[in-house]
């Protein structure tokens, strides 16, 4: 009896940035921050821009995750380094 086939190998799953997730004390709320590249390269924190009108210092976590393609997100950037402080 004849062996099935196997289909081709699963493609690679569309790259849709990471995600990370920090809460905003003054509301109350989870927010998500999207970036372009991998965090995880440098876990210095981050100053971040809030709605409330604050900034957030925000721990990065080495273990950081992909992005699904239709999860919301509150701010979006390429790399971290735009919400790092300049030294």
């Amino acid at each position: 009896m004849p062996q099935p086939r196997r289909s081709k190998k699963p493609a690679e799953r569309e790259d849709f940035g990471w995600a990370i997730s920090f809460g905003c004390k003054n509301t109350g709320t989870l927010k998500r921050l999207k970036v372009d590249t991998d965090p995880s390269s440098d876990t210095r924190p981050i100053e971040v821009p809030c709605e409330c009108g604050e900034t957030h210092r925000v721990t990065v976590s080495p273990y950081r995750r992909r992005r699904t393609a239709d999860e919301p997100f509150d701010l979006e950037v390429g790399s971290l380094d735009e919400l790092r402080p300049s030294d």
